[in-house]
Parts: C-alpha cells; structure tokens; sequence
C-alpha cells in the first residue's frame, strides 16, 4: 500500500488539491515515470496491484488543483517487492487501487 501527506492548506497563492496524479518507475535516476492515474486520485493512500515480484519500483506524487495546475513532484519513494513471494495478497476493501478504473485493468 502506498501513503502520503495531504498538500499544504490552500492559500492566497496556492489552490486547493483537487486530487493527486501517480507516477511509477522502475529505475531511480533518469528512468521514464509512468502515469498510474489520468484522473486525478481524491485520497492518500493506494495500492498499486500491477507490481511484479523481485523488482524494484520508485514513486512519485503531485497534487493537482481544480483548474490543472500541478504542485512539484514529491521525493521519490522507492518501494522494492520481494523476489518469491507467493500468492498476492489483495489490498483492504477500503483501499483504492492507484491505476485508472477502465476496462481491462
């Protein structure tokens, strides 16, 4: 499962989060990120269920304002899966998955 922090409180210059974009690598420097979510996600937590066994995975989060704007990026988190697990353990019942809700995910 993934967690982070809720954006800062909006102010005079910062817009309220609408929500949070997720992106994923597998290489910590350099590596092309990939998008998890094309609508932005409303909560802090997730869990990313298209991990495979023994790789290494980095992420990275940015909130997103009603009207488009991104925040910067957060650290970059890295999140190793163990080789030879077996099984998959499904995520709580109240934990959304990160990705996108479409046909075939």
């Amino acid at each position: 499962m993934l967690s982070w922090k809720a954006s800062a409180r909006p102010d005079a210059k910062h817009a309220p989060a609408f929500g949070y974009c997720l992106y994923r690598s597998t290489g910590r420097k350099n590596a092309p990120l990939e998008l998890l979510n094309s609508t932005p996600f409303p909560g802090t937590s997730c869990a990313d269920d298209l991990v495979e066994n023994g790789k290494n995975y980095y992420y990275v989060v940015q909130a997103i304002s009603a009207n488009g704007k991104t925040s910067s990026s957060s650290n970059i988190a890295p999140a190793p899966i163990p080789a030879g697990v077996t099984g998959s353990k499904a995520p709580e019942a109240s934990v959304p998955f990160c990705r996108d809700k479409s046909p075939g995910n």
